[in-house]
């Protein structure tokens, strides 16, 4: 059933080490039909799931082998010479030879994946699982695949050969005695391939129970997700769902009880969804209150739609905000069965802006929201905030920049958590508006309106502390102890208690709903064709969330790094909260970087969007990120002594690290004006000034009467 060849090993380079242990890469591979125990009708149903599917059936066997082969249960001993023995033992890359030598060399950010990674005891110890090995999201990987109607796993088989005091004194003595014997490897080859062959049947046994139901799972998540925008709508949380974890420190979801099943309210936001399933239909384990529709390959879910526009979470301290909000945005990717959130989804372009205090920026158009900054006395110089740059931003530059790029980018809605947030970036009272008139921050809170009525890109925010929030909301969901109500009526008549009589806002119309003003544009960016960083290396850094474009000993890139920066090629991801995927999604984030910045030299035109298009036409083509690695030779040897393997990132989170980078440098791409900009400003300032005009004629009015 199984095929099996083998390449060497990064981590043990030498055939024969001196320590008596070599260790191979076996990439094992078998059709997925005769996988599926060659059943039509299971084929058949895969089939219906398309890319979906193939991301599942390699997600599955990837935790089906993390509880299977196991160091107790996946070692065997052979004898192929007398006084000598040969103890084979398989382990899944990660592991990293950890397995028969715990006690190998790493460096501290492999030491921390290690300790992180390593499987824990369940129940009486016998059985362990792989939910604490991975993270409850579906990836594509480079350690397990899916190619052209195959499936292809990678493992590491390590062979220790042990001899016998004889025999070692009889090799002191005889200088003719051969280890590498042909007739005793061919042996060992044979035995390799059994071994192998036999641990991957008992994984397939393992997996093929639950396969289906694996991809039944995520190909309705996707085809749900896939309705949002016939309903208009942003999230779907799913009625019934488990929404709280175990602990801040655990992607498993908490026992109910406690745990209260999500329940959407009963008002205009509550929605049935129809999904048709197919043949996939009788393998979906469903929420309560979610069924086929008579009978049929149609289900219905019922749940919270959170619609287009402007929405606003609030309530009370400790009162489940936050866990919405994170549900929503963990909704872009596909869950397993049992994460309690699997039938809740949200766009793929929604995107998580938070304010980043000391993030790298460069080239950034954050005119909308930062201008008139001031300058040191005796500089006559005016930072231009339309191609704002900093190695340092504060709390309010980072979180516009963050912004801005989200919209460069194409995101269709932002995630904002009030809690994570330059409180000056969000908001500005009336009071605080009085006291300081000469303000260089434009809140957050005056744009949401104007960037959803020009761009079309929706917001939510979960606010607890600042009432203005109330006054801009398309719908409002309020939490009350882990409970939902629709707010929406509550709040817009709040609102009109409190903010009757707005007041002008520096001439550009009524508080809180500014136009978007198209100068605030982010500029359509690339690198610079001239920067170091071609041809670089991925590498992860010592204690988590970063990792490092360096390039070869006597570099330009080098030279750069030990003279002008100490940081320079580091990229800081520690505060993007969508990069679910842990280290191995973080490296996925560097593997794309490397690639953007390779394509960008040969496709100078091309904006940021234009290669992150390019990266999605590329992974998106049979292999994946499998494919992606190959055309990086040199990174698929740091993969294996890294991490093992790497996964997919979204492309929000790509553009995120490219622009994190230090040391990158962007040029905009040039653009004809073909007037229409002039134009919409002359109208502009006529508007402005017949609306002067209009006040003046009142006032004199008035005076004359």
């Amino acid at each position: 059933m199984w095929t099996v060849t083998y390449s060497s090993d990064p981590l043990c380079p030498s055939i024969r080490g001196e320590d008596g242990i070599r260790s191979e890469i076996a990439t094992c591979t078998v059709d997925i039909k005769t996988f599926l125990a060659d059943d039509s009708s299971s084929y058949d149903a895969f089939l219906e799931g398309g890319r979906v599917a193939e991301v599942a059936l390699s997600d599955k066997l990837a935790r089906s082998v993390a509880e299977i082969i196991v160091p107790s249960s996946s070692s065997k001993t052979i004898s192929v010479e007398a006084n000598c023995s040969h103890t084979m033992t398989i382990e899944p890359l990660y592991k990293m030879l950890s397995t028969v030598d715990p006690h190998r060399k790493l460096n501290a950010a492999a030491r921390h994946h290690l300790k992180r990674s390593m499987t824990r005891k369940i129940g009486n110890g016998s059985k362990k699982s792989s939910n604490n090995t991975f993270p409850p999201y579906m990836f594509e990987r480079t350690d397990v695949w899916c190619e052209n109607g195959k499936l292809l796993v990678t493992l590491r088989i390590i062979v220790e050969t042990e001899h016998s005091l004889t025999s070692i004194d009889e090799s002191a003595n005889n200088d003719d005695v051969d280890m590498s014997d042909a007739e005793n490897d061919t042996t060992i080859e044979q035995a390799k391939d059994a071994f192998i062959t036999h641990a991957l049947d008992q994984v397939s046994g393992d997996a093929l129970g639950g396969v289906l139901r694996h991809v039944a799972t995520a190909t309705f998540q996707d085809r749900l997700r896939a309705q949002l925008s016939s309903i208009e709508a942003v999230a779907f949380v799913a009625d019934g769902s488990i929404l709280p974890r175990r602990s801040g420190a655990s992607s498993m979801p908490m026992a109910s009880p406690p745990a209260l099943p999500f329940k959407a309210p009963e008002s205009r936001m509550r929605k049935e969804v129809s999904v048709e399933m197919g043949k996939l239909c009788n393998f979906l384990k469903l929420n309560k209150g979610a069924s086929p529709s008579n009978g049929s390959t149609i289900v219905t879910v019922t749940g919270l739609v959170i619609p287009h526009g402007v929405t606003l979470i609030v309530g009370g301290g400790y009162h489940g905000k936050s866990t919405l909000l994170r549900c929503i945005a963990s909704g872009v990717y596909d869950k397993i069965p049992g994460d309690g959130r699997e039938f809740s989804v949200t766009v793929r372009s929604a995107v998580t802006v938070r304010a980043e205090d000391g993030r790298y920026v460069n080239s950034c158009n954050v005119s909308a929201f930062i201008s008139n900054l001031p300058t040191p006395p005796g500089v006559s110089k005016t930072v231009d905030t339309t191609k704002f740059s900093t190695r340092e931003a504060s709390g309010s530059t980072s979180q516009a920049s963050n912004v801005s790029e989200a919209i460069e980018m194409g995101a269709s809605a932002m995630l904002v958590d009030e809690d994570v947030s330059a409180a000056n970036f969000m908001a500005r009272d009336g009071r605080m508006r009085s006291l300081v008139m000469d303000e260089s921050i434009t809140p957050l809170l005056y744009r949401v309106n104007g960037i959803y009525d020009s761009l079309g890109i929706s917001t939510v925010v979960v606010v607890g502390g600042v009432g203005d929030w109330l006054d801009v909301p398309h719908q409002v969901v309020k939490l009350d102890k882990y409970l939902i109500y629709d707010a929406t009526e509550k709040a817009q008549s709040v609102s009109r208690q409190f903010s009757h009589g707005h007041v002008q806002y520096a001439g550009r119309g009524v508080v809180h709903r500014l136009n978007w003003d198209k100068k605030g544009m982010p500029n359509q960016r690339r690198p610079v064709t001239d920067h170091p960083f071609h041809n670089a290396r991925v590498s992860l850094m010592d204690g988590g969330g970063r990792i490092c474009l360096t390039g070869e000993e006597g570099s330009e890139m080098s030279v750069d790094y030990e003279n002008e920066d100490d940081d320079f090629g580091v990229i800081d991801m520690t505060r993007c909260e969508q990069l679910f995927g842990r280290s191995e999604q973080l490296y996925g984030c560097g593997l794309c970087v490397a690639w953007i910045i390779g394509h960008s030299k040969s496709h100078p035109n091309l904006g940021l969007r234009g290669l992150l298009d390019a990266l999605d036409n590329e992974l998106d083509r049979s292999g994946g990120m499998k494919g992606l690695l190959a055309s990086l030779p040199e990174s698929k040897e740091d993969v294996l002594e890294c991490l093992g393997y790497a996964s997919r990132p979204r492309r929000y989170e790509v553009a995120m690290a490219l622009t994190r980078m230090r040391g990158i440098c962007f040029d905009d791409i040039p653009y004809e004006d073909d007037g229409s900009e002039e134009e919409a400003a002359r109208k502009a300032e006529e508007r402005k000034k017949a609306l002067a005009d209009l006040w003046a004629n009142r006032r004199k009015k008035a005076k004359e009467t």
